[in-house]
């Protein structure tokens, strides 16, 4: 589980002019594009998300702590916990009296059951301002998911699951190396066709994750038999998990409902997290609390642009400001989309015509910039990508390169961004800045450290006396990621005597560090500059050590040898 802590007034500025947005009429020349994913059975890590915790199990510690106690019933129920009808009634022409209106989780639910419940009430009330935030920020995906839902036929009670799972935030990232709206972990990701490279992530794609949870929660109920209950607490917790808590309870002799079952502690409150807000978004006055109004419309649509290009210059053309790209476009890692089709944008669907004229009368080719660069001895097209702010796929594609193959004196056109960095402020990089620059402990100073081989988390953390879990947080990682080398971290460090110098905390770690000969077998494309960099050595090194004259081309099979510094992890 992860708390995420929410930037409020993130999408403010974008949201609140679309509140009351109404589907446009015109005709548009706009294609709406909807992937379907393979559908496949994977474990998936759920992030609970709900409210901004300093501890991860805090939510469910104090929502325990509830379950006696005489206030935890925070509202009148029929025995299905259904509220009743004294609630006052509200506007029924807004998204939450449709979401109200095709809620079917109706089962009876236990005492126990309903302590969970009344206990997470009971803390999010104390919340007014920040459930408010979550479901401001939910107005701009809401109506999408639940269009989606309701074609389907499944329960709108679903549509709420993101504020469980990422306080409706798409780029909210776990350490579970959850990510998006829907928080897929990798490895699920691949089974519903997600691409995730260097330009853009799908799992925060909001059509395309959507697609692949809507095709996932199916999967799940028809596994179960048509149990909605079971199928929610295996988005959470994977299906083989609540597999082998029903096969415990058979053997045992005990029900196998959802509510009698022995499943992790995380997934024993997930399930009443979601019927927690269901009950909210129900009756919201009944709780003292306040929701923004959502117009029961379409927010955006998806228009085709034909080719790549620069979001700066696409925000330019379109009038749409950069921060709102981002919001409608949050899969976007980078300057500019991705090189290679489809060429794809959401934009406000009142916006849609005007921009798409806009466009086809702005040249392609003026939609990105470019740069030249003369390749020099030693260098790596990897190299290049790295120095540019680019990568591999976008160079190659731009100087028509079948292979990573380059030469001495080579001319390359290289993509670059047209304005300065800091401008795309959503992009994967100033994101990373962000959080990098903040900290909410005091009394701490900031160390700027480059890994080595062998470095992990727990000995970095261990170095500078913090935990791995805070380096992952400063970083946008989860602790569960490998370290590159190479890598740039910053650690918020409250050790005294500690300086930013990189070369400082590898000689301190150096002191426990051996070298090992590595036999590395060459691969089309590689070249000694890319080899050298990958394993820490110099190139004049690996020439020395494999008798490697300057003129000579390295051959795919070759077998090099090298001496690599590794960590002694005795």
């Amino acid at each position: 589980m992860y708390s995420f802590i929410l930037f409020a007034n993130r999408y403010h500025t974008f949201i609140s002019p679309y509140l009351s947005l109404h589907t446009s009429t015109g005709k548009l020349k706009c294609r709406f594009t909807l992937t379907l994913a393979a559908v496949a059975c994977i474990f998936l890590t759920a992030c609970d998300a709900t409210l901004p915790l300093k501890d991860g199990n805090s939510e469910e510690a104090s929502a325990t702590q509830t379950l006696n106690s005489p206030e935890a019933s925070t509202s009148p129920k029929n025995h299905n916990g259904n509220i009743t009808s004294n609630s006052k009634p509200l506007k029924n022409n807004d998204l939450w009296s449709h979401i109200r209106a095709g809620y079917q989780l109706n089962e009876a639910v236990p005492s126990i059951g309903e302590q969970r419940i009344n206990g997470l009430i009971q803390r999010y009330s104390k919340h007014p301002k920040d459930i408010f935030q979550q479901t401001e920020q939910a107005s701009l995906y809401l109506y999408h998911v639940v269009r989606e839902l309701e074609k389907n036929n499944m329960p709108t009670e679903l549509a709420l699951l993101p504020f469980v799972e990422s306080r409706f935030d798409p780029f909210a990232y776990s350490s579970g190396r959850a990510s998006g709206l829907w928080q897929f972990i990798p490895g699920t990701a691949t089974r519903f066709k997600m691409e995730r490279n260097w330009w853009h992530d799908e799992r925060r794609d909001v059509i395309k994750s959507t697609q692949a949870a809507i095709e996932y929660l199916q999967y799940l109920n028809r596994y179960f038999d048509g149990d909605w209950l079971l199928a929610i607490a295996a988005y959470n917790a994977g299906e083989g998990t609540v597999r082998r808590a029903i096969k415990r309870n058979q053997k045992a002799g005990k029900p196998t409902d959802y509510w009698s079952l022995p499943l992790p502690k995380q997934t024993q409150f997930y399930l009443p997290k979601l019927l927690a807000w269901s009950r909210i978004i129900a009756a919201p006055e009944n709780y003292n609390l306040d929701i923004a109004s959502v117009a029961d419309a379409s927010i955006f649509t998806s228009i085709n642009i034909e080719s790549q290009i620069d979001l700066a210059t696409f925000s330019d053309i379109s009038g749409i400001p950069i921060k709102q790209v981002y919001a409608l476009n949050p899969a976007f890692n980078r300057w500019a989309t991705d090189p290679e089709a489809p060429h794809e944008l959401l934009v406000p669907a009142e916006m849609a015509e005007a921009t798409i004229a806009r466009l086809q009368s702005y040249p392609i080719k003026s939609r990105m910039q470019w740069q030249r660069y003369t390749v020099k001895s030693g260098d790596a097209l990897s190299v290049i990508a790295e120095r540019f702010d680019t990568n591999l796929s976008g160079i190659k594609k731009a100087n028509k390169l079948s292979s990573s193959r380059i030469r001495v004196g080579q001319t390359l056109v290289i993509p670059k961004p047209s304005k300065q960095a800091t401008f795309y402020k959503s992009s994967a990089e100033q994101r990373l800045a962000t959080r990098q620059n903040t900290t909410t402990k005091k009394g701490r100073s900031r160390v700027d450290y480059i890994t080595k081989p062998g470095d992990t988390l727990w000995s970095i953390g261990n170095t500078y006396a913090v935990k791995p879990a805070s380096i992952a947080h400063w970083n946008n990682m989860s602790a569960r990621d490998v370290l590159r080398n190479k890598q740039k971290l910053v650690i918020w460090t409250a050790k005294a005597g500690v300086e930013s110098s990189p070369q400082i905390a590898m000689s301190k770690n150096n002191k426990n560090s051996e070298e090992r000969k590595v036999l590395y077998t060459v691969k089309s494309g590689d070249n000694l500059s890319f080899i050298a960099n990958r394993f820490s050595v110099d190139v004049s090194d690996i020439r020395q050590w494999n008798d490697i004259h300057a003129k000579k081309y390295l051959k795919p099979g070759q077998v090099l040898r090298l001496f690599v510094t590794v960590a002694d992890r005795r």
